[in-house]
């Protein structure tokens, strides 16, 4: 607000009398209100300036997640393939472990009926059961 000095005022009160003084500061009142309102109004302005902004990041790194979340899930996709993949190669190898025939000691160890080794082949008798 305009500061008034005493000799402003005095000079409208003389002019004008008391009613001129009313209006006088009445007028000063209301240029102060106009210049509050239009800098309150220059502040939202630039608050809702900066929400746009951030809400325009916001939305960016949603959009960003989801795909991010797409490609984890090829990539859970592909996984999984490589986990039954090698679910199947271990059981396999379990199998070949628990009937394993190429190692002779384990061979002679199950007590398997029939031939255990080729030593026991070249060495069986035709017609003799063992």
């Amino acid at each position: 607000m305009e500061t008034l000095s005493f000799h402003s005022i005095l000079s409208v009160l003389s002019e004008f009398g008391l009613v001129g003084l009313v209006l006088f500061i009445y007028w000063l009142d209301t240029k102060k209100l106009a210049q509050q309102h239009e800098s309150h109004r220059s502040e939202v302005s630039r608050i809702l300036e900066q929400y746009r902004q951030d809400m325009a990041e916001l939305r960016r790194m949603y959009e960003s997640n989801v795909r991010l979340v797409e490609a984890y899930e090829g990539v859970a996709k592909d996984l999984r393939e490589v986990v039954i993949m090698n679910t199947q190669v271990i059981t396999r190898m379990e199998e070949a472990i628990r009937d394993n025939q190429y190692c002779p000691m384990v061979r002679l160890e199950k007590k398997a009926q029939g031939v255990q080794s080729r030593h026991e082949r070249a060495t069986e008798v035709p017609g003799t059961a063992s």
